[in-house]
């Protein structure tokens, strides 16, 4: 039996709660990606390039989605998420290693 998690812990207040990110097109946030060693596998304001991303066509992981559509406008969020809401025991090769568990901090700048 394999329990699939997500935990979310927000950081900040959202600025707005009457935005439904989950209603909407496309997110822009800043993000940044760990492993549970604390290994960076991925950073938006490493690039100076926030991070896009369509709502409902698979473009991430389900761990990362479903803690997105749970944010607010400005919110800052750190989201965990287990192997079964991201790359399994496949993982990712080359950056993800099988059966890991991603942790991301994440900034909702605004909904497009």
């Amino acid at each position: 039996d394999v329990t699939k998690t997500l935990i979310f812990h927000s950081f900040s207040p959202p600025q707005d709660l009457n935005l439904d990110v989950a209603q909407t097109e496309t997110v822009c946030l800043v993000l940044a990606g760990m492993l549970q060693n604390g290994k960076k596998f991925d950073s938006s304001r490493d690039r100076n390039k926030p991070f896009r991303f369509k709502i409902g066509r698979q473009e991430v992981i389900k761990g990362f989605e479903e803690g997105v559509t749970q944010m607010s406008l400005g919110q800052r969020a750190k989201l965990t998420c287990t192997p079964e809401m991201a790359y399994g025991a496949t993982g990712h090769p080359g950056v993800i290693p099988p059966n890991a568990t991603l942790l991301f901090d994440v900034e909702l700048l605004r909904l497009e």
